[in-house]
Formats: C-alpha cells, sequence, structure tokens
C-alpha cells in the first residue's frame, strides 16, 4: 500500500505533468484552442485524472501564473540572505537571480504572456510591492529630491521593460549578459538625446539638459 508520502510525491508529478502538457499546448495552439481532453492526452492520463485535480483550465492557468509569480518575487532576495545591505553597485546576484528563473521557465513565462500580456504588469507589481516589503533603495548624498514612489516605479519599469525585450528577441542573451545590461542601464546617467529625424547626419547632437545629469 502507498505511503501518505508516496501519494503527495505522485499528486506532484501527476499535476506537474498536467501544466507541462498545458503550457506546451498553448505554445503551440493558443490558449482558446486548447481544451481538457487535449491536456489529459498530452499529460498521458484520462480526463477524470484531470478533473481530479483541478476545476478548469481556468484554475490550471492561474495555479501556473500564481508559481510563476511567487517564484518571480522570491529570486531577489535570494543572494542577499543574512545581509542588511548592499552597494548599489553590487546587486548583479539578484538581477541574475531574476533571469535564471524566467529562463528556467520560460515555457510558462511565454505561455503566460501568450494568452494575456499584461501578465507583464502583474510582474511589474511583484517586483515593486517586494521592493516595497523587503528593501529600500537609498540614493546617493547630493542627489536631487525624488518622490520614492516614482523612484521604485522607474526602477521597475526598466527592470520589466528589459525583460519584456529578451522575451521578444526570443531569449537571444545570455541570462549574464541580460543582468549586466540592466544593472548597467539602471545605474547609469543619461548625458544627451540626438534628435536624428529633424537634424541630418553632418549637424550637431542636440543635448538635452537635466538637474539629475549633475
Amino acid at each position: 500500500m502507498a505511503t501518505e508520502k508516496q501519494l503527495d510525491r505522485r499528486t506532484r508529478r501527476t499535476r506537474q505533468a498536467i501544466k507541462a502538457a498545458f503550457v506546451s499546448l498553448i505554445l503551440e495552439r493558443g490558449y482558446e484552442a486548447v481544451t481538457i481532453l487535449d491536456v489529459a492526452k498530452r499529460a498521458d492520463y484520462n480526463r477524470g485524472t484531470f478533473y481530479k485535480h483541478f476545476v478548469g483550465k481556468e484554475e490550471l492557468l492561474q495555479e501556473i501564473r500564481s508559481e510563476f509569480l511567487l517564484g518571480f518575487a522570491e529570486t531577489l532576495l535570494i543572494p542577499y540572505e543574512g545581509m542588511d545591505l548592499v552597494k548599489a553597485e553590487d546587486i548583479y546576484p539578484s538581477a541574475l537571480q531574476l533571469f535564471d528563473h524566467i529562463e528556467k521557465h520560460k515555457d510558462e513565462f511565454q505561455a503566460l504572456l501568450s494568452v494575456d500580456r499584461s501578465f507583464g504588469f502583474e510582474l511589474y507589481d511583484v517586483l515593486r510591492e517586494s521592493m516595497r516589503r523587503d528593501m529600500h533603495i537609498t540614493m546617493d548624498v547630493g542627489s536631487p529630491a525624488l518622490d520614492y514612489e516614482i523612484l521604485l516605479s522607474y526602477q521597475m519599469s526598466a527592470a520589466m521593460g528589459v525583460i519584456l525585450y529578451w522575451e521578444e528577441s526570443g531569449f537571444k542573451y545570455s541570462t549574464s549578459y541580460m543582468a549586466d545590461q540592466l544593472i548597467g542601464l539602471v545605474n547609469r546617467k543619461m548625458d544627451k538625446i540626438t534628435f536624428k529625424k529633424n537634424a541630418p547626419s553632418s549637424a550637431p547632437t542636440v543635448s538635452v539638459y537635466s538637474p539629475y545629469n549633475q
């Protein structure tokens, strides 16, 4: 007779197989075209087994989304366990963790985005809330006074923009390269903007002055 531990392991294995089958079918056919029977067959189970674990594909999708978001939020703090603070230039480990998490679960990530592109906003909210709850950004002494919520929104929007570009590019860069790029962008001050459409190539560039670049 199977023990409770063995049953739990079997249950987890079954649920994982169903989720993996669902994700692969979404990527192949699109969410609306996938049926419960399709998922059960792909996972090598019957419809009864599917319904034993999930009410329907909406609940299945929600569990995949929730698990991804939870893992995404948890990755931020993993590199700094036991630490009180870290310098801004030393946050590469958490950036790498974010990209590693996405790469490890990129099928789920792409499937969730294909169902609803606003999933990117959910990731943004998770990042921002994690930063509010678990961390606090301290600016350099002498930096211009900035509204903290605006600063936080800007930083998290920048992170999500880079992540979404990576997905759109087909994950053509390594996680370490993307982490380097993100840290460089977040910590770098802009010098100028050249309006290519309005000025001939021989014309001088147009600099945009900002006190935040001083």
